[in-house]
């Protein structure tokens, strides 16, 4: 597990369950990992080389809603990852618009 990523769970306000789920998600896909841990230093999304899956990469989905900003950003690009169909439909019809 990344320090900054488990640093990053240490200070969230969440059931221990659920961080240790996430941070399996973020150890199956490193590269979103990589680029969280980006976004969580320096609070900003990359500009270059962003992890695109199925057309979204995280600024193009915070960009949806603003309940969207951040580690739901990453944890949704994992979600398309992993499960395309149902997530794309999730944005497509689920999400609160900005």
């Amino acid at each position: 597990m990344s320090k900054i990523i488990g640093d990053y769970y240490a200070k969230a306000p969440m059931l221990p369950l659920l961080v240790q789920q996430k941070i399996e998600r973020f150890n199956r896909n490193p590269d979103i990992a990589a680029e969280f841990e980006d976004w969580i230093v320096n609070k900003a999304y990359r500009k270059n080389n962003a992890v695109m899956i199925q057309g979204y990469t995280a600024e193009k989905l915070a960009a949806i809603s603003e309940y969207m900003n951040g580690e739901a950003a990453f944890i949704t690009l994992i979600n398309l990852r992993e499960q395309p169909e149902k997530t794309l439909k999730k944005i497509e019809t689920g999400f609160k618009r900005k």
